[in-house]
């Protein structure tokens, strides 16, 4: 009776390898089972490996003492573990933070990169704050400073001339508003 249950359970194993998957699946893992077998092997020389090593008791201890060495060499303290649990807790919100500045740097670095960009952004900011002028007359300026450097004092009545400039009254208008400001803020944050 066991020959026929044998034989039955024989012709299923036989049915069943007949099927396409089955078939299909069984020449999978024979091309394949070099690498299988080498995947195993070098799992088994790893864990043999370790096995010996934690067997190794002097090994062990070495290392432990190697380690503890090298973390008593960094001086870590009581504050420095509080500041590290600190770092952690803060963690899930420094990290949104972080991927925003990588992409940041990302777009910086391929901006920078590319020329062409570079061209047309300071090609838009001559057409609204006009750089190759400002740069020319801040030239010529020092030019013409070099070139009159008299070393004649300045007179009162020169002194009053400069302040009536228009371009000087509008500097001035500037920094006194600045100052304004600038107390209202302090003013504001002191109450």
């Amino acid at each position: 009776m066991e020959t026929t249950n044998h034989q039955a359970s024989l012709d299923h194993i036989i049915q069943a390898l007949e099927n396409k998957e089955q078939m299909d699946s069984l020449y999978y893992l024979v091309q394949k089972l070099p690498e299988f077998t080498n995947a195993i092997q070098s799992m088994e020389d790893k864990l043999s490996f370790l096995t010996s090593m934690m067997q190794d008791k002097e090994s062990l201890h070495q290392l432990g003492n190697e380690v503890e060495q090298k973390v008593e060499q960094l001086h870590i303290n009581q504050a420095h573990l509080d500041a590290l649990l600190q770092i952690v807790q803060l963690l899930p919100s420094l990290v949104p933070m972080m991927k925003r500045l990588d992409e940041i740097i990302a777009f910086a670095t391929d901006f920078l990169g590319d020329q062409q960009s570079i061209e047309y952004t300071l090609n838009g900011l001559n057409d609204v704050v006009p750089i190759q002028e400002t740069a020319e007359v801040i030239q010529e300026t020092n030019q013409r400073f070099r070139n009159n450097q008299d070393n004649a004092s300045i007179s009162l009545y020169r002194m009053y001339r400069l302040l009536k400039d228009p371009t000087i009254q509008k500097g001035f208008h500037y920094v006194e508003t600045l100052l304004q400001v600038i107390q209202n803020r302090t003013q504001s944050m002191e109450e």
